[in-house]
């Protein structure tokens, strides 16, 4: 996973946690440890792809467009383009990755990685 698709993952987690209140920019990059000008963009991106809501004004804000629930880990994640470049071979594995994502990602939901990052943030750690 490349850094702009982690961002976009934790603006959504961020959300998701939040759901369904809507949270100002600069309150998701802060929490999350994002620029706040780059996840704007993101943002943008996201409230494109019907991701995200966002309102304009003095109440405004950004909230999930859906219940967490309802958004599936494979739509954030859509499989890279195949390379137009390379034999048989290397599409062929390009192809079986795509696949392996998918079926990896497609039972999972947003809410499910949020009650992961909740376990995990309460858990007591006992290292020294």
């Amino acid at each position: 996973m490349n850094e702009t698709k982690a961002y976009r993952l934790e603006a959504l987690l961020e959300l998701a946690a939040a759901y369904p209140a809507s949270l100002t920019v600069s309150e998701v990059a802060r929490r999350r440890g994002i620029p706040a000008t780059f996840l704007a963009r993101l943002l943008g991106e996201l409230a494109h792809e019907e991701l995200v809501v966002t309102t304009r004004g003095p109440h405004g804000g950004v909230r999930l467009a859906a219940q967490p629930e309802a958004i599936g880990l494979a739509q954030l994640f859509l499989p890279e383009p195949p390379p137009n470049t390379g034999g048989a071979a290397v599409r062929w594995l390009a192809g079986r990755l795509a696949e392996a994502q998918q079926e990896v990602l497609a039972p999972l939901k947003l809410a499910g990685l949020v009650k992961v990052e909740r376990e995990h943030e309460t858990t007591p750690s006992f290292e020294i």
